[in-house]
């Protein structure tokens, strides 16, 4: 009776504990706005700050805060405002030292814009700022028809990648495969073209994701309707041309085409973001299908209130050619997509995307689910293992766009579009009936809790739930060292082990969920005990 008694208080506290544990911790934040809607789309950190890029009204938004978030300077560029000729922003790479490149899209022809060859159409619009958002050039790339812009990237050469989508077939694009084409374009330092690549077929390809891989060369994301000729081609494409599938190309560094994957069901599929790992690339996608390659992943079925089918966040890993390794899907009835992924110190992922729903894998959501979109972040492990989950916002729409970057210490800088008001976690709205820039600063309080290491010693831990002591034994490697953590990874105690058994003094632990690790020679073991009081 007392073990069944016991085991009910581990797996109640153990509910608690996931539902209540918030890893991130809100260490700033501040927001921007004004007498029009402001948009961002990406953050860069600066030695003294971060700059924050977008769109506002018609022009392209340029804005400079300091370290803790205080405004430091503005810019806006682009045309003669009331021209209805919309520019944006969308992504911003550090060119050198002190200066930055800006991806954009221009319609405007006059203004800002030092020269503009196709002026009515919509154009591939980079620019190049110093520290304090002065243009030193700016050109325009592309053709009669019209450019939109997506991403981008950096090269190892200090040259600048644009990644969007075109239907032109002249001026700066050298071929066009039908329709709309995804198109990139590399210009070097002082603003002029490298080379360009289409990739698409006769139907609709657009741009998603894009990356520099170690070998110079890139990975180039899109997702893609069914068609004929060019250099993209899908075995599952739908016939019926209602669903897209997500295409993955691989170019090398002068963007000759080696190799291609499709991914998805039969419904819709697309890739958010990928980063490189040592062994292959993690895909982050957003996924509508639970079938073919989805199959057995664990999407969530569900129907948004317009009654069509709702996305999940979806997790990729693959090999360096672009084989499916393992995929996973997360989320809840109602629609969550990806943004950024990135590596964590312990092998594993930090997702931020969006959610609307608050079951499954969700909790903690700021709506009326079904409605808007609170920011979500999940955790996951090394083969796709969810370990964590939050959501970020408050009663109206938040999204981040590319517009998150990692720092040392656990420390994550996220600039998001805001549609809301002061509640849940937003403090600083300027005016809730226009959109605003919502910068902040995040902490992972996990960061100091290893993943857990499936080489299995033979460490018994017992009793397990524990009550004044605990004891862990082990024979094979009776010399290592014992550290408890608590559940936002701070190190309450430490213990060397010389024999095979070690006994830990529990009762200065107040009841609750706590972290061990036994490390010895080549060896780390990881697990949880539960105290009761």
């Amino acid at each position: 009776m007392k073990t069944n008694y016991l085991l009910i208080v581990y797996l109640l506290l153990f509910t608690i504990f996931r539902a209540n544990c918030q890893p991130l911790t809100i260490n700033w934040q501040a927001c921007y706005g004004g007498q029009y809607n402001q948009e961002s789309r990406d953050v860069i950190f600066t030695d003294d700050g971060y700059i924050v890029v977008g769109t506002s009204y018609e022009n392209i938004l340029i804005v400079k805060f300091n370290l803790t978030g205080e405004l430091v300077w503005e810019h806006q560029y682009g045309g003669i405002l009331g021209s209805g000729f919309y520019n944006g922003a969308y992504r911003i790479f550090k060119a050198d030292p002190e200066n930055y490149y800006i991806v954009a899209t221009a319609w405007s022809s006059e203004g800002d814009i030092t020269y503009d060859p196709y002026p009515d159409a919509n154009n591939c619009w980079i620019l190049k700022i110093d520290s304090e958002g002065n243009i030193i050039w700016d050109k325009i790339f592309g053709g009669s028809c019209s450019e939109y812009g997506s991403s981008g990237t950096l090269s190892s050469d200090s040259s600048v990648i644009f990644y969007g989508n075109t239907c032109s077939s002249d001026g700066d694009i050298t071929e066009n495969f039908g329709l709309w084409d995804v198109w990139m374009i590399k210009v070097d330092t002082q603003g002029n073209k490298v080379w360009d690549k289409s990739l698409g077929n006769d139907n609709q390809d657009g741009p998603s994701a894009m990356i520099q891989t170690s070998d110079n060369g890139f990975l180039a994301a899109t997702y893609s309707y069914y068609g004929e000729g060019g250099n993209i081609e899908c075995e599952n494409f739908d016939p019926n041309m209602e669903f897209v599938e997500a295409v993955l190309l691989k170019l090398d560094e002068n963007a000759n085409l080696q190799w291609q994957r499709c991914y998805g069901g039969s419904r819709h599929d697309d890739i958010d973001d990928i980063v490189e790992t040592e062994d292959g690339y993690l895909l982050a996608c957003s996924t509508n299908s639970s079938d073919r390659d989805v199959e057995g992943a664990g999407y969530h079925l569900g129907y948004d209130n317009g009654g069509h089918i709702t996305s999940d966040i979806w997790l990729v890993k693959t090999d360096f050619e672009g084989n499916i390794v393992w995929s996973k899907c997360y989320g809840g009835y109602y629609d969550e997509t990806s943004s950024r992924v990135f590596r964590t110190g312990d092998g594993g992922y930090i997702v931020f995307g969006s959610t609307s729903s608050n079951d499954g894998d969700v909790s903690g959501y700021h709506n009326e689910a079904g409605w808007f979109r609170d920011i979500w972040v999940i955790k996951v492990s090394s083969t796709g293992q969810l370990q964590w989950q939050q959501c970020i916002g408050g009663a109206g729409n938040e999204d981040i766009a590319n517009a998150v970057i990692q720092l040392e210490g656990g420390k994550y800088v996220f600039s998001a579009t805001l549609n809301s008001n002061n509640t849940g976690d937003i403090t600083c709205i300027t005016d809730p009936n226009s959109w605003s820039v919502w910068l902040v600063e995040v902490t992972d309080t996990t960061v100091s809790l290893p993943e857990k290491n499936e080489t299995n010693i033979g460490l018994i831990v017992y009793p397990n739930p524990a009550s004044n002591y605990v004891i862990f034994e082990q024979t094979e490697a009776p010399q290592g060292n014992i550290n408890i953590y608590n559940a936002y990874g701070k190190l309450l105690m430490k213990q060397q082990t010389k024999n095979t058994k070690t006994l830990l003094d529990t009762k200065i632990l107040s009841a609750g969920m706590y972290f061990y690790t036994f490390e010895a020679i080549n060896t780390v073991q990881t697990g949880k005990i539960m105290v009761v009081k």
